[in-house]
C-alpha cells in the first residue's frame, strides 16, 4: 500500500526491524543499511501525521472550552526518536513508541486537568481501552508531573500510537526548562540513562530541578517528589544551599535574552506555527485563523519534512534553517509565549517563580 506521498506504507514489524538498525547505531561497515533504516524511520514517523491531526481535533475543541487553556501539536523530531531507542538498558521498539506523535494541552489548575483528562478520555481511541498515565499523583523520581492519554488511532487500515499531554502551566514550564537546560548544557537531562549516570555539576542541576518540581508540587498540592519531600521552608533551604542554584538562573536568562523573535501573528490569529532556529536563536511565527486548521497543519507537515536531523543523519534538505516547530492552538500572545519551544518566554515564568523562592 502507498501513503500518501507515494512511498510504500511502512508496517510496524518493519519499523521495528529498522530501529533495531538505528539503535545498534551508525558503524563504518553498515553506513548503507543505517541511511535505509533513517529512510524507514522517517516514514513511519510521517505516518503518524494524520493520526495525530485526529488526536488534536479533539484536544483543540476541549481547549476551547477551557478558559486560558493552550493547545499543541508536534511531530517527535527523528534525532529524538533515535535517542530514544538507543538509550542503554531499555528495549524501546521503533514500531511501539507512543509519543512519535505527541499533542498538548496546557491548563491552568489540576482540577481542569482533571476535567479535560475525564472529557478527552471519553472522545479518543484509547491504547488497550483505558491507558492513562498519572505523573501528577505520581510524580517521575525526575520531578516530571503531567497526565498522559496513550491512543491507538487507526488510520489508512493501520493503527498508530498518539500521546496527549495534559498539564497546568506550573509543570509546563518545569519541563521546557529542563530542556532548556540540556541545551545549554549538551546534556539530555530528560533521559534516565543520562540520570542513572549523572555525576558532578549534572547530578547537582538533576538535584535543583527535583527540589525546584517538589516546590511546584507544593503550592499546586500534589504528592512531592520521591526523594524531595518535606516543608516549604527545607526545601528553599535545600536550594539555597545548592551551589549551582544561581549559576543555572544565569544560564537561563541568557539563553532567553538571546532569542530574537522574528515576527509577532497578527491579533485576530489563534493557530500559530512556531518555528525555532538555535544556531541562529531567532523564532519566526505563521499565523492562521482558527478555520484555516487544515492549512496549518500541511504547512507544519511541509516545515517537518525540511527540518535538520542534525546527528542521525545528513540534512534531508537544504531548504530550512529551523530544527523545531510546534503548531499552537492560543487565543492571545500571552498564552502563544507559555507554548514557545525551548528558550522562551515560559522559561522566563520559571525563573520568575525560583527567584521569588529565593527572596
Amino acid at each position: 500500500m502507498a501513503s500518501d506521498n507515494g512511498i510504500a506504507r511502512i508496517s510496524r514489524n518493519r519499523a521495528n526491524m529498522a530501529g533495531r538498525m538505528l539503535s545498534a547505531g551508525l558503524q563504518h561497515d553498515d553506513a548503507d543499511d543505517y541511511a535505509q533504516a533513517m529512510l524507514i524511520a522517517q516514514q513511519w514517523r510521517a505516518q503518524h501525521v494524520k493520526p495525530t491531526e485526529q488526536c488534536f481535533s479533539q484536544v483543540l475543541a476541549c481547549s476551547q472550552g477551557i478558559q486560558h487553556s493552550v493547545a499543541t501539536f508536534r511531530m517527535k523530531r527523528m534525532i529524538s526518536i533515535v535517542r530514544k531507542i538507543q538509550r542503554p538498558d531499555t528495549h524501546f521498539k521503533l514500531g511501539e513508541l507512543d509519543d512519535i506523535g505527541g499533542c498538548r494541552l496546557i491548563v491552568e489548575s489540576n482540577e481542569q486537568v482533571q476535567r479535560a483528562a475525564t472529557w478527552l478520555a471519553g472522545k479518543l481511541p484509547l491504547k488497550n481501552g483505558s491507558t492513562d498515565k498519572d505523573y501528577i499523583e505520581h510524580p517521575q523520581s525526575s520531578g516530571y508531573r503531567s497526565r498522559h492519554l496513550l491512543c491507538n488511532v487507526k488510520s489508512d487500515s493501520a493503527s498508530y500510537h498518539v500521546e496527549v499531554q495534559i498539564r497546568t502551566r506550573l509543570q509546563h514550564c518545569w519541563s521546557t526548562a529542563v530542556e532548556a537546560a540540556g541545551e545549554i548544557y549538551g546534556t539530555e537531562y530528560k533521559s534516565p540513562a543520562v540520570r542513572a549516570v549523572a555525576s558532578g555539576d549534572d547530578e547537582r542541576r538533576l538535584r535543583f530541578f527535583r527540589l525546584v518540581s517538589s516546590l511546584f508540587a507544593l503550592e499546586e498540592c500534589t504528592p512531592l517528589v520521591p526523594g524531595f519531600a518535606g516543608t516549604y521552608e527545607s526545601l528553599i533551604r535545600q536550594l539555597c544551599d545548592l551551589d549551582c542554584t544561581q549559576g543555572i538562573l544565569d544560564d537561563l536568562s541568557a539563553a532567553i535574552d538571546s532569542v530574537f523573535v522574528v515576527e509577532m501573528p497578527e491579533p485576530s490569529a489563534e493557530l500559530f506555527l512556531l518555528k525555532l532556529s538555535r544556531e541562529s536563536q531567532y523564532l519566526d511565527v505563521e499565523a492562521f485563523s482558527a478555520e484555516e486548521l487544515d492549512k496549518a497543519l500541511r504547512r507544519y507537515d511541509d516545515v517537518e519534512q525540511h527540518i535538520k536531523m542534525s546527528g542521525a543523519i545528513d540534512d534531508i534538505s537544504s531548504e530550512t534553517e529551523y530544527d523545531n516547530a510546534v503548531l499552537v492552538y492560543a487565543r492571545n500572545a500571552e498564552q502563544l509565549a507559555i507554548a514557545y519551544p525551548n528558550y522562551s518566554t515560559n522559561v522566563r515564568y520559571f525563573l520568575d517563580k525560583v527567584k521569588s523562592y529565593l527572596r
